[in-house]
């Protein structure tokens, strides 16, 4: 599990970001703020994918992205003030479907 935010000046290049995690599965729990699972084996290209975005040329000095693992056991102690984000339990991998 990883929580992904980004601080991006340049509009089309945040909303590029945005577009990349979701294909990746990740989900918005906040506006520049994502979460979710990515395969262990395939975690360095995504790395590498995001690490490309700082190399281009609408990157600004000041535009970041971190990106912060989250082990399995600390999901339960993560602590919201207000409302959770939606579909908390799908990003966090404890809603199950079972499909006949």
């Amino acid at each position: 599990m990883h929580l992904i935010s980004y601080d991006i000046e340049n509009d089309r290049l945040r909303l590029k970001v945005s577009k990349h995690l979701q294909r990746w599965g990740l989900h918005r729990v906040q506006y520049s703020v994502f979460m979710g699972s990515v395969e262990k084996q395939n975690f360095p290209k995504l790395r590498q994918e995001l690490a490309g975005y700082a190399q281009r040329q609408e990157w600004a000095g000041t535009d970041s992205i971190l990106i912060v693992p989250i082990h399995q056991k600390l999901l339960k102690s993560i602590e919201v003030f207000g409302s959770w984000p939606d579909r908390w339990e799908e990003i966090t991998g404890e809603k199950n479907t079972l499909m006949m």
